[in-house]
């Protein structure tokens, strides 16, 4: 009985081992990308992305082609027309 206790404990402990070495693991590589991705520096230059981005846009005379103008279009009016029947 002594020896089965002593092994179930070894088990155990091994069972927590490997489950902390595999997604352990997994989790701390996924926080360290999450870090660097989220940094102040990333999140400066994405910032700089998105005006130039914007900057662009407006300096464009078209911006938005003729078809998807109208799908748009359509898509507000029909959800326009579905809040004013739920009021």
């Amino acid at each position: 009985m002594k020896s089965f206790f002593y092994k179930s404990i070894l088990v155990f402990f091994l069972f927590l081992a490997a489950f902390h070495f595999s997604f352990g693991y997994v989790v701390k590589k996924i926080k360290i990308e999450l870090e660097y991705t989220l940094s102040k520096d990333k999140l400066e230059e994405l910032k700089i992305k998105i005006r130039e981005e914007m900057q662009n846009a407006i300096n464009k005379e078209n911006y938005i082609k003729p078809e998807d103008a109208l799908i748009i279009n359509q898509f507000i009016d029909k959800v326009r027309n579905d809040l004013e029947k739920n009021k």
